[in-house]
């Protein structure tokens, strides 16, 4: 179908379900999805007036010859409808200028999923804006407290732990044995990082080449995980798959008059698969790092701070395994975002992130505990 028939047909099926809405907008950011806001034409029991409207086709909402599984769709379903049975995390132990600010993460609640169509309708987070966008879009990171920034990583680490570690209870054994069936995206997570990782030695040789022995060996790490279930729940188990600042979402009037309690959603659960629990660390990690890379932004740097301490207690295991990710992270991601940093900035990414993958796979502790890396490594 082309977009508009997409949305008429949308528009139709909500008009008929129990949530009819007066409006539907469609929403930009996403890419593989069509999103809609729909206001609803009665507000719900709890005074809600909002509503999110997610529907998937067997392609990439933004380009259409990119073939993706609309399965993707049911994967996020279950994956919600499981998650949302942890409770909420909830932290005020960060004050600025005599203001505590107190942060809750939790998932968006799914109202109603139809399989035959692909389309959810869950719960709004109103007037907000991913987390990356957010601390972007402030005039500069002296206006983010970092007491505050401190307190959102520390919270999104609380919560990542409690996520983790709920999964991996025996009572929870179902909710890992759905998320292991997604085996699509787990194998498609891999490639465009892992496999991808090889491509880009080719593509900059002169920064790669000599270590490519280590990637090459990192690469096979991570082919060997895929199928890979044991190691203890600290290192695997349930994990979200895609687990960054663009899938955090925040009110985007968070820090001009800070309310009593600001919400964080956790949203995306497409790529939600049985994995090295470092990867949803690395991924978040390194795209907090890459906003001071590339925007200066120190907000970024506070947030990993934040990230690492308030998950605790990380082992040395994870903490390289996590490295690791970032550093393919910021190969494979931080040099092909398109206006996102200068050439120079974009080759001392890749120097960075080859620099993390080295010293991590080589358990060099010592040279992480004298950067900004030392918050991964306990006293």
């Amino acid at each position: 179908m082309e977009n508009k028939e997409v949305t008429g047909a949308v528009t139709e099926e909500v008009s008929r379900s129990i949530y009819p809405c007066s409006s539907l907008t469609q929403l930009s950011g996403g890419t593989a999805n069509f999103v809609y806001r729909g206001v609803l034409l009665k507000a719900l029991h709890d005074g809600t007036t909002t509503i999110i409207v997610k529907h998937a086709e067997d392609y990439v909402a933004s380009n259409r010859d990119f073939k993706l599984t609309a399965e993707r769709c049911r994967v996020e379903e279950s994956a919600l409808t499981a998650v949302n049975r942890l409770a909420s995390i909830s932290t005020n132990n960060g004050e600025h200028e005599g203001q505590r600010y107190q942060i809750t993460v939790r998932t968006p609640r799914i109202f109603h999923f139809n399989s035959q169509t692909n389309t959810q309708i869950m719960e709004d987070l109103p007037d907000a804006l991913d987390l990356k966008t957010f601390l972007i879009s402030q005039s500069g990171s002296q206006t983010i407290p970092r007491e505050w920034a401190l307190s959102v990583g520390r919270t999104l680490g609380i919560w990542l732990r409690s996520f983790h570690s709920w999964s991996s209870l025996p009572e929870q054994a179902e909710v890992a044995a759905e998320f292991d069936k997604n085996k699509f995206m787990k194998d498609l997570k891999f490639s465009i990082n892992y496999n991808n990782l090889i491509n880009m030695i080719g593509t900059y040789p002169e920064l790669l080449e000599e270590s490519r022995p280590i990637l090459e060996k990192v690469r096979e790490m991570a082919a060997e995980e895929l199928g890979k279930t044991g190691g203890g729940p600290a290192l695997f188990g349930p994990i979200h798959g895609d687990f960054w600042s663009g899938n955090v979402l925040i009110p985007q009037t968070a820090l001009d008059q800070p309310s009593p309690t600001t919400h964080l959603f956790i949203i995306d659960w497409e790529l939600a698969q049985c994995g090295n629990r470092g990867l949803d660390l690395g991924q978040m990690i390194a795209e907090l790092y890459m906003l001071k890379h590339f925007k200066d932004i120190d907000a970024g740097l506070w947030a990993i701070e934040g990230l690492a301490g308030g998950y605790q207690d990380i082992s040395d295991d994870l903490a390289f395994r996590t490295l690791i990710h970032v550093g393919v992270h910021l190969i494979c991601w931080g040099s092909t975002i398109a206006g996102w940093g200068t050439k120079d900035q974009i080759r001392a990414v890749i120097c960075i992130g080859r620099d993390l993958i080295t010293k991590a796979w080589e358990r060099d502790r010592t040279w992480f505990e004298e950067r900004v890396w030392k918050c991964m490594f306990s006293i």
